[in-house]
């Protein structure tokens, strides 16, 4: 079978052949069908993650179809679709005990610390499976187990976001597409700022209310008068740039919630009478949880959710795609398809 591997770090990808695995106990070996990108990914690969080991075959976002069963595995068939849950969680931890599996000191991320979907098969404990129907192209939904997930953990677990909330997506990429839909289907009235008007035009497609083009007009400005001068109610923070917090603390009401998505800048400074004196709230985000990402698996089975996919590529043009997204050329998600 055809990888994807991390050889060196800051270096393109490098495409082997290799054997394909066997599952072991517990375990079972997907056909990859798709493997979404995202930002991580080029953290990954510049090693910019310290948990990440050369040799790795990245991939956070894989999909596919179950081809056979390890030892002891009876609640699986070969033949069934599945998202995976990234996350291996020991269980035993204080904080997977607590009911935050997702945080789990020991936790190990398939992509991240395993072998991901940068390759035509792959394995993974059973724990990771998720079911999803047979008639949803896997080279799409993918992405639900990151992109979408992500938001939805983001929105509804951190933001609390409910109907009425003006709710500000502070970049119009991919991940923003993605959430202007969960939170329209909260009943949000829902801002979208960035600086590429075709990527605002899609958010606008899918349902935003103001689209707000920061080439062009002043955010802080262009919100207060939107909103009459009573600001967000909830700002998710999808660039993660050293200034980003402050700024965007100025346009949130009090006791108003940030959510830090983004984590482009190490450090960030605030001005403290934001938060103390107004009871404004930064929060930051890991990830998803299983739960999160079998309701997102819903939403999308019931049409409330489309993933939107804006280029498809072969395993072998991964580092062009991964060009594409270090260079914010892509129109929102892209993702390897091991059918195109």
């Amino acid at each position: 079978m055809k990888v994807g591997v991390l050889k060196e770090f800051g270096k393109p990808i490098v495409i082997e052949e290799r054997p394909v695995p066997k599952p072991g106990p517990g375990e079972v070996l997907i056909k990859t069908v798709g493997c979404g990108l995202c930002g991580s990914d080029l953290h990954i690969r510049d090693g910019k993650i310290p948990t990440v080991p050369l040799g790795l075959i990245p991939g956070h976002e894989p999909a596919g179809i179950i081809a056979e069963l390890g030892e002891g595995v009876t609640d699986w068939k070969v033949g069934q679709h599945v998202i995976i849950s990234i996350d291996i969680t020991c269980g035993t931890c204080d904080l997977c005990r607590k009911g935050v599996p997702h945080l789990c000191r020991n936790r190990v991320r398939i992509g991240f610390e395993r072998n991901g979907g940068y390759e035509e098969y792959f394995t993974v404990p059973e724990m990771c499976l998720l079911p999803i129907r047979e008639d949803i192209p896997l080279d799409e939904a993918c992405i639900v187990t990151d992109a979408v997930a992500t938001m939805y953990h983001s929105i509804v677990d951190r933001g609390q976001v409910k109907a009425g909330d003006r709710v500000l997506l502070y970049g119009a990429g991919a991940l923003g597409i993605q959430g202007v839909q969960i939170a329209k289907y909260l009943g949000a009235e829902v801002f979208v700022s960035g600086r590429t008007q075709a990527k605002l035009d899609v958010c606008a497609r899918f349902g935003a209310d103001h689209c707000i083009n920061t080439r062009e007009k002043d955010l802080n400005e262009e919100i207060m008068r939107l909103t009459n001068g009573e600001g967000m109610d909830v700002i998710l923070d999808l660039v993660g740039v050293e200034r980003s917090i402050d700024e965007l603390l100025k346009i949130l009401r009090p006791a108003g919630i940030l959510v830090e998505i983004g984590y482009t800048a190490k450090e960030f400074s605030v001005n403290y009478m934001e938060t103390v004196v107004k009871e404004k709230a930064i929060l930051g985000i890991r990830g998803t949880t299983k739960e999160g990402l079998r309701e997102c698996i819903r939403l999308l089975e019931e049409g409330v959710v489309t993933p939107y996919i804006y280029k498809k590529y072969k395993l072998e043009e991964v580092n062009e795609a991964l060009k594409s997204l270090e260079e914010f050329s892509s129109i929102g998600r892209s993702v390897i398809s091991f059918e195109a």
